[in-house]
């Protein structure tokens, strides 16, 4: 586990220290064995020492009031993510922000309980499903069963990237597909499915028809040699992925114009890729796919994507499907979806080859455009960068420009924070501070002794020449091994540790190599 690793981490540490480098001063020694001292209580008192708390307001923050109902059961690692498990009442529509995940049917909500998060934050609700339809009725309500309900294939092959607690799934055994290939990235996600809760989840997961694989989304698809018939992305990744990938500008692969494209050559002419996620009441998150949808049809060929897409969105804006097809919605399936969501109250159809000329939402105005000189200046128009993202540009979940830090309009005050900008400015004044105090500060103290360095400006400037061009290699390979290895963080300890290991053999011989 992490708590233990930790402290391991740092028994390592201290025994090398006392190996390499004894103590001999007094107050060394003080600190030597303080620092013993504090491992022993650390290992003595575990429990108490690693005791997770939750902030006010997060998704497990509830767990700590026992009224709540709420309690977590498991807590499993990963190199992607924490996951937790957590057992729950059943979930109110009247109450939820996001009721058209979860539907109105009491008796099929009386089934929600328990419920996966990932880093306390991205969740998804576990069904307690006893193999049967009878007891997925109620599912076709949701936003998840967009696709099936427009599709014209009777029993689709689906592909679901992003597995948790397997709603996409369930959705699809519903609907009766005939083969179900599940991708999930999170090692301790499919853990729990398969080992530690597989009595729980047993009735899928071991359905002959569900074929679960541990990989990353785009991985999968490189080399995967078929075609499916529905493409399912529920709100796949997170914000929370942010931290825990050791990145702060959002990396994200899976909504890239480069991603689109492999969707799209991965479905059957006739079938519908289903992308959801949050939105905002500005539309940002969703419009930017939407955006990069649209780019993706064009490079694919399409005269008119408007005739493409369809879009589904919960009344308070706050929740989107994308539906996208590589040929053109037929009036049959658009018949088909509008009559099984017309009796919603949770979510409408907001975007479709029959409603764009309307206008009414920005998505509409978007599509109706239906061309590119005309999109383009929507894009530079618009308040928040909802313009399609690219894998050398892979930041989907940053929406903001630099003049948002001075803004003149009070909307933008009101719907965004220039996060990244502000990271980087925060970034610049700690290291220029850091800088000073540890490189300025001390070589003036050394000139002040009479210690000087001939040509001093030289070797400043070579050997900072040197840490700008390590500096942009390990960027760039940072970027392109996040993608070929599936996350950052895989990413970051293969390149970190590859490249500290050549340059330090690099140091070890350069003498003999120079002598050479």
């Amino acid at each position: 586990g992490v708590e233990w690793s930790a402290v391991a981490a740092c028994v390592a540490l201290l025994g090398g220290a006392l190996l390499f480098a004894p103590p001999t001063r007094p107050l060394a020694r003080v600190l030597a064995v303080s620092a013993v001292l504090v491992l022993i209580l650390s290992s003595a008192f575990a429990d108490r020492l690693f005791e997770m708390t939750y902030p006010k307001g997060s998704m497990l923050a509830a767990a700590q009031n026992p009224e709540s109902g709420v309690v977590i059961e498991h807590v499993a690692w990963d190199p992607v993510a924490r996951i937790e498990l957590s057992r729950i009442p059943p979930p109110d529509p009247d109450t939820m922000l996001y009721p058209s995940i979860i539907g109105e049917n009491r008796t099929f909500l009386a089934r929600f309980r328990r419920m996966l998060t990932q880093n306390n934050y991205a969740f998804t609700y576990a069904v307690d499903y006893d193999g049967t339809k009878d007891s997925l009725r109620g599912i076709e309500e949701t936003i998840y069963s967009a696709a099936y309900h427009a599709t014209s294939v009777p029993r689709p092959q689906a592909l679901v990237i992003g597995v948790g607690g397997g709603f996409d799934i369930l959705t699809a055994l519903a609907f009766d597909a005939s083969d179900i290939t599940a991708v999930e990235i999170n090692g301790a996600t499919v853990r729990i499915l398969t080992r530690t809760y597989r009595d729980y989840f047993r009735k899928w997961v071991e359905d002959p028809r569900v074929h679960l694989v541990q990989s990353e989304g785009r991985h999968f698809l490189e080399t995967a040699d078929r075609r499916f018939d529905i493409i399912q992305l529920s709100g796949t990744d997170s914000y929370s992925g942010t931290p825990g990938a050791a990145h702060v500008f959002s990396e994200n692969y899976l909504y890239t114009t480069e991603a689109f494209d492999l969707y799209l050559s991965h479905l059957t002419d006739t079938g519908i890729l289903n992308i959801m996620r949050l939105e905002f009441l500005q539309p940002r998150e969703m419009l930017r796919a939407l955006t990069t949808a649209v780019d993706a049809l064009r490079r694919a060929g399409v005269g008119r994507p408007a005739d493409h897409i369809m879009t589904l969105t919960q009344p308070n804006g706050r929740f989107t499907a994308l539906l996208v097809k590589k040929t053109p919605f037929t009036d049959s399936e658009q018949q088909r979806l509008e009559k099984a969501i017309r009796n919603s109250a949770l979510f409408t159809l907001s975007a479709g080859p029959k409603l764009n000329a309307q206008g009414r939402n920005m998505y509409q105005r978007f599509l109706s455009l239906g061309d590119p000189r005309e999109e383009a200046s929507f894009l530079a128009r618009y308040p928040f960068d909802v313009s399609p993202v690219d894998d050398d540009r892979p930041f989907f979940f940053r929406y903001s420009y630099w003049w948002h830090l001075l803004p003149d309009d009070p909307m933008v005050w009101d719907n965004i924070t220039p996060v990244m900008e502000y990271t980087v400015i925060l970034l610049v004044m700690i290291i220029g501070l850091a800088a000073v105090l540890c490189i300025y500060v001390p070589l003036r103290h050394f000139a002040s002794q009479g210690i000087r360095a001939r040509h001093a400006p030289r070797y400043a400037l070579y050997f900072a020449g040197t840490g700008l061009a390590y500096l942009a290699i390990e960027i760039a390979l940072l970027q392109k091994f996040g993608l070929f290895l599936g996350h950052p963080n895989y990413a970051l300890s293969v390149v970190l540790a590859a490249l500290l290991a050549a340059t330090g053999l690099g140091s070890l011989f350069s003498e003999a190599i120079v002598r050479a």
